[in-house]
């Protein structure tokens, strides 16, 4: 029997499941772990078949991420009597596996008694989907079942569980919900949320969606993209026939994570070998196609870029293909959006799914243009004018400048990235200053408990550490938190955030500096500053200095008081000020 083929309790998987995690943390961390040494656990033969093949996935992926090409000779050699698990790990020696069938609406009941099966809403390489009626709840649900092949690789079965439960976890309004999962004999499956209405795939062939409609879709897919990326988890088959469109008009993506819990399946590579792919080739990002280890949530950004130029013009990017402005009537202000997503380098496309939702907002906020967020898919084409569709009316040249705009949007922003990124640095140099102090302070009282003179002033140097290092990082999480993609309005509030942990922060360290050198020189040996002769002026001097420092700050918040909140440069800084004129120079030019 085969490992395919092998049955190995749950426990068994949790413990094997458990020692994968702790290998893959190593090799994350940079201190990487020997298969061998991961082998030395106290298993089964069974239980070290199964962890010696997913050792072997993942280590074969960590070379290859860092450049390495791993041969499989190599490892034949460390494990001589493992032939067919190295061969597996790499790929060869695959046999030729049928297409799927799915089951009978009978076969369906049969397994799931609680289940009334209504009908059949769709088969695909990886699955079939039914039309269900949990009788319980009297509620209409989708099963989605996996082909049985799945259900005798035990090795899909520690997948499966260890990513359905992070699928489950999802919860937003433009993504299909997944109630349930498990398996039912060799039959895994997902108890999902039922949308009433047609796939993406299916109105664009009925010529049912309008450039305008398309653009009220887009800002959903992005924000469920979003979610799922903030959550780890990248789609790799975006295409037409896994968005769904209820009759409210309301958006959902379907099948999240799928090609994830089948991709590293035997299974999985014998539906491949019948042309039902993994991904669909002409949705792919150019990384995902040509097989890279490199695949991150950008491929997701390539497809959507795929669909949403789709969308517009009923065509595939295909080959040299032509900006959408150039096939349809829209504002050419799209075409910078849509080919930003269709770059062949991931380096060169959008970051995140949230940028081209902010995009498409700049270009609608600008005169002459909206976004009806509202599309009915039940509607003929013949109806879209009577819906009141808003159709641009800005003329070429107007669209050339807006075009213009929005590509300098994101170079302006760049410019207030660029101001901020030496004040973060200051921030850590603050945060190192602050961890010094630390150290000299408390040497000094630590090693002078019974001289109260070298304990009272090396305490109060090590507090004043502290606060170097509480006002440093209190400004920089505050910049690292600044998200770019919003719009105007909301980049102007986290900077104010960062404004106001700016000034918070000044006083505190700065004011205090005027007496606190004083210990200091204490706690580096540097006693004679408690000389008379020496400490009186020292006294006057700093007294002095936090007096005109104290009345310039409260002269200069007053004076912004009186000046509506402009904050002036002589307050918060050059970087900060420069960031600020930047802001209101893109509001001057309406960009949002």
């Amino acid at each position: 029997m085969t490992i395919r083929r092998k049955k190995l309790p749950i426990s068994a998987l949790e413990k094997i499941d458990d020692l994968c995690a702790e290998f893959e943390r190593r090799w994350q961390t940079d201190q990487p772990q020997t298969i061998e040494s991961a082998l030395s656990a106290d298993l089964s033969a069974d239980e070290a078949e199964l962890l010696l093949s997913e050792l072997l996935a993942l280590e074969i992926d960590y070379r290859r991420r860092n450049g390495d090409i791993p041969a499989e000779a190599e490892y034949v050699s460390r494990f001589p009597d493992r032939t067919q698990i190295i061969k597996a790990a790499f790929g060869t020696g695959r046999t030729q596996g049928r297409g799927f069938e799915p089951p009978e609406i009978e076969e369906i009941s049969r397994l799931f008694p609680s289940l009334e099966v209504l009908s059949v809403l769709g088969v695909g390489g990886m699955g079939a989907v039914y039309k269900v009626r949990q009788k319980g709840l009297n509620r209409v649900v989708a099963l989605k079942i996996l082909p049985e092949e799945f259900g005798h690789d035990v090795k899909f079965a520690l997948r499966f569980t260890r990513e359905a439960r992070t699928l489950a976890r999802l919860n937003h309004p433009n993504i299909v919900s997944v109630f349930e999962f498990g398996n039912a004999g060799d039959v895994y499956y997902f108890l999902m949320e039922f949308v009433d209405g047609p796939t993406l795939r299916q109105v664009v062939q009925n010529g049912q969606l309008a450039p305008e409609e398309a653009l009220a879709i887009v800002p959903h897919l992005c924000d469920a993209l979003q979610y799922a990326h903030d959550h780890g988890i990248v789609h790799r088959d975006i295409k037409p026939e896994n968005i769904l469109v209820a009759a409210d008009g309301s958006v959902k993506i379907a099948d999240f994570g799928l090609s994830r819990i089948v991709g590293g399946t035997s299974a999985a590579t014998a539906l491949t070998q019948t042309h039902q792919v993994l991904g669909t080739p002409r949705y792919m990002a150019p990384e995902q196609f040509e097989g890279s280890r490199k695949v991150d949530h950008r491929a997701d950004i390539y497809s959507l870029g795929v669909v949403f130029y789709e969308m517009l013009t009923g065509e595939l990017p295909v080959g040299r293909f032509e900006a959408p402005s150039q096939k349809v009537s829209i504002d050419v202000r799209l075409d910078e959006v849509v080919l930003r997503t269709l770059e062949k380098e991931p380096q060169r496309r959008y970051q995140a799914a949230s940028e081209i939702k902010s995009d498409l907002h700049s270009i609608a906020s600008l005169p002459g243009h909206s976004i009806d967020h509202s599309f009915n898919p039940n509607a003929d084409i013949s109806d879209a004018n009577k819906q009141g569709l808003p159709v641009p009316s800005l003329n070429v040249g107007q669209q050339a400048n807006a075009a213009s705009l929005l590509i300098s949007r994101r170079h302006i922003l760049d410019r207030i990235r660029e101001s901020l990124r030496s004040l973060r640095n200051g921030q850590i140099i603050q945060i190192l200053i602050g961890i010094v102090f630390i150290i000299i302070g408390s040497q000094c009282w630590a090693t002078n408990i019974n001289v109260p003179h070298k304990l009272i002033c090396g305490l109060l140097v090590h507090v004043y550490g502290i606060v170097v290092i509480g006002a440093g990082a209190h400004v920089w999480t505050r910049i690292a938190r600044m998200n770019y993609s919003k719009p105007v309005s909301e980049v102007r509030k986290i900077l104010d955030n960062v404004r106001g942990a700016y000034l918070l922060g000044g006083p505190l360290v700065g004011l205090p500096w005027w007496f606190l050198w004083i210990p200091l020189s204490v706690a580096i040996g540097a006693d004679a500053v408690l000389h008379p002769y020496c400490l009186w002026p020292a006294l006057v001097i700093g007294i002095a200095g936090f007096a005109l420092i104290y009345w310039f700050h409260r002269r200069t918040v007053r004076k912004n008081q009186q000046s509506n909140g402009i904050w002036h440069k002589d307050l918060i800084g050059n970087r900060l000020y420069q960031a600020y004129l930047t802001l209101d120079e893109m509001e001057t030019a309406g960009i949002e």
